[in-house]
Parts: structure tokens; sequence; C-alpha cells
């Protein structure tokens, strides 16, 4: 095959690339509209893709933001299914073009005189305009490096509060710090700074439940009424104080104050299960509880091989929403749907 061929052969697969990737946004934009991906399990439709098609959370989250923003834009659709525009212009395009104005065609006639550098230059500026507006321009953000081992970040500040951090980050630099020392001595103050905060706070970084136990099936938490069901989800990862009640109201004693599950545990089920909530595609890593697999009150015993760390959404459904866990504690934990089915929610496809 002579040169000119194979530039030919390669330039149609880019274009059916680009036409698949089309196809594929709108199967997305369908499963969002018809809610299709609902009633499994999942907290949102890009979890839902990540668990069945076994890609990470980032590429799922941004095929849900694509096919939301292409949802309205059928001119640009149809260019990238035929193979006009690549898919990195067409994700620069969604930020310049308005959806309100309709100005889709005028982006697509001018193409050609615009590199895509200078696209995705003018569509960064679009963005860092739309972020200004938004929320007066204030906004924190971090990130992980691409080899996980450092975490990066960006924020922008009014000035008095610019002030206020840099100030109290110089405060923590040594005297005598030289100038082209003066970084890395900045981001240790500012981790100092950060490590004496949870110091503060680290007899009081998990809540302090108080449980009414009576011999009816509902508890009293905190003044209000739940189920024993949730009581339990509730407990699972808290400070817990119970009060247990006879069948007319009054209070027969104070249970021992305990914390259920100790920070040196917790930091052993967030080393174990990546610090990520464990249900299958849902990859959150924050506002994370403790749960325990058969519970503390039916038996269970506080160690790492009965604790699972789930998001509250994914805790919930471990109890008010009748789902259970099945196996070893930890990521490779199957879970168990309210019908005893596992949820299994890889699909492979009959290539044959």
């Amino acid at each position: 095959m002579c040169s000119s061929d194979v530039r030919a052969h390669a330039d149609r697969a880019h274009a059916r690339f680009c036409s698949a990737r089309a196809e594929l946004v709108g199967a997305v934009a369908e499963l969002r509209d018809s809610g299709a991906w609902q009633g499994d399990g999942a907290g949102n439709l890009a979890a839902w893709l990540a668990a069945r098609w076994q890609i990470g959370n980032d590429t799922a989250r941004a095929l849900v933001r694509e096919a939301e923003a292409l949802a309205a834009r059928p001119a640009l659709l149809g260019a990238l299914r035929d193979g006009v525009i690549s898919t990195d212009q067409c994700k620069a395009l969604t930020v310049l073009s308005s959806d309100e104005t309709g100005d889709d065609e005028l982006w697509l006639d001018a193409l050609p005189f615009w590199s895509l550098p200078e696209l995705q230059r003018e569509a960064r500026k679009q963005t860092a305009r739309e972020l200004e507006r938004r929320n007066d321009g204030v906004y924190f953000r971090t990130c992980h490096t691409p080899n996980e081992r450092y975490l990066r970040g960006e924020f922008q500040l009014h000035p008095e509060d610019g002030a206020a951090l840099v100030k109290a980050i110089d405060d923590r630099v040594p005297n005598g710090t030289q100038l082209r020392d003066w970084d890395f001595a900045s981001a240790r103050a500012l981790v100092e700074m950060a490590k004496s905060s949870l110091v503060e706070t680290a007899s009081s970084d998990r809540a302090t439940v108080l449980l009414s136990v009576g011999e009816e099936s509902v508890a009293a938490v905190d003044g209000g009424f739940v189920g024993l069901t949730t009581a339990k989800r509730i407990a699972c990862d808290a400070r817990v104080q119970a009060l247990h009640r006879a069948a007319e109201g009054t209070i027969t004693g104070i249970g021992r104050t305990s914390r259920t599950v100790p920070p040196w545990l917790r930091r052993a089920v967030m080393a174990r299960d990546d610090g990520v909530c464990t249900f299958p595609g849902c990859g959150r890593d924050r506002y994370l509880e403790c749960h325990h697999i058969v519970h503390y009150a039916d038996g269970g015993s506080t160690d790492l091989g009965n604790l699972q760390l789930v998001c509250w959404t994914h805790h919930e459904l471990l109890h008010e929403g009748g789902w259970s866990l099945r196996g070893d504690a930890g990521p490779t934990a199957c879970w168990i749907r309210p019908d005893g089915t596992p949820f299994e929610p890889r699909v492979v496809l009959d290539t044959s």
C-alpha cells in the first residue's frame, strides 16, 4: 500500500471514529432523557456508565457533559457525525457557540480560519469569563496529577480574602528562608496550616448520635423519629450514646459512649478501599462512611473485615434500600439487590 493510500485509510478511520463518537453521545443523551439507567443503585448517569462500560469516572462524566452540551446543538452533532469536525473541535465549539443564539452554523463556517490551539484557547477564555460571572468569580478546585503522585489545584479569591490567606501561609514560613526555596516552604506551610486545623477538630470529626431505643419498632435520633434500619445506618460510623427506654417511656439506662469506627481503623478502611465509595462505578471520594456489613447491633465486630467504605447514597441503599453485601469486605465485595440477585453491571457483548 502506497503512502497516499495509507493516509487515506487513516483519514477514513478517523472520520468513522468521529461518527461513532456522535452516535455514542446521542445514545448517552437518550439514556439521560429516558431515565433508562435508573433503578439499579447508581447515584447518577455517569456512575452507571462507569460501572456498565468499565470506564473511568472522569471519562463517564465527560461523556455526560458532552451529551448535555450537544443535545440542543444538532448542527454540531451532525458535523461530528459526518466527520466534518474532530472531537476536540466539537468540545471547543460547545463552549464557544451558544444554544440560545443558535450561532453554531456561523462557527462551522469560520472554522477553516481557526487552528485547534486558537479554538481551545478561546474556549478557555470563555470558560474563565463564565466562572467570573458565577459565584462572583470565587472558586477553589483541586485534582490529582495523572500519575496520582501529587495533588494540585487553583483558586480565585477576593483581594482581601487572598491577603488573609497569603499572610497565614507567610507567617508559617521559617525565618531566613531563601527566595529560591520560598515556593516549597509555602507549600509546606499550607500543609502545616491544614494539619493544625485537623488537630483542633480531632475530637469532634465524627457525628455524635443520641439514640433513644425502646421496645417499639422505631428509634428516636436527636429529637426525630426514624425506623430501626435508618438508625442502624446513622450509627454505623458515628459516636453513639444510647438512651434505653421502657415500654412506658421512662429512661432505664444510658449506654456507653463510644466511637464506633476509631480514626486509625477508618484510615485503614480508606487505604484498603482506595478512598472511594465501593459501589461499582460510583467513585465518590468525599463524605464517605464506614458501613458495618454485619451491623454492630446484630453482633458484628468493628474491624477491617466487617467495614465497607460507602458514600451516603449507597449507605442508605444498604439499609433502607434493602441491598446487601456478599464476600470479603472491600472493592471486590459483591453487591446484592433486594431481590437477592448479584449486581453485575459490566456488560460483555457477544461478538461472535
